[in-house]
């Protein structure tokens, strides 16, 4: 649950100034999704990072953008609407504010002389792929503005 971890601590090093005690950072609807085959020992984690931030006095959009960035930077291929956020007002200077983040991590399994070595694989970027090497064929077309 590396993906986890690290929404927790963008959320704590960001300018907000939000308290580790009052960050609730949780996994839950969680799937296991495994691919059978001869060594092929990999699989993928799809859950719901769930945060919430307690007795907060700034504006929810701050926390928003904080989410957002974190996401657009960590999984750049989550859908538009991985977010999704609930807000319970508790007076008029602070609330509680939920965010639930659709989360995949992929865990690859690498055999070593001292074992099975499993470690989160980093998120493919659709928009870093470049076609050429896939398709040599292709003819070079100009770039456009």
């Amino acid at each position: 649950m590396k993906k986890l971890a690290s929404a927790r601590a963008a959320f704590l090093a960001s300018p907000l100034k939000i308290r580790a005690d009052h960050l609730l950072t949780f996994a839950e609807k969680g799937t296991l999704k495994s691919w059978r085959g001869e060594g092929n020992a990999a699989f993928m984690e799809t859950y719901t990072a769930h945060f919430i931030v307690t007795d907060y006095t700034g504006a929810p959009q701050d926390l928003f953008f904080v989410a957002l960035d974190w996401l657009h930077r960590e999984c750049p291929d989550a859908p538009e609407d991985a977010v999704r956020f609930h807000i319970d007002i508790i007076d008029h200077k602070k609330a509680d504010v939920s965010l639930a983040i659709e989360v995949t991590e992929i865990v690859a399994a690498t055999e070593t002389p001292d074992g099975l070595v499993l470690t989160p694989a980093a998120d493919p970027d659709e928009r870093a792929v470049d076609m050429g090497t896939l398709f040599r064929d292709l003819p070079d077309r100009p770039a456009t503005a």
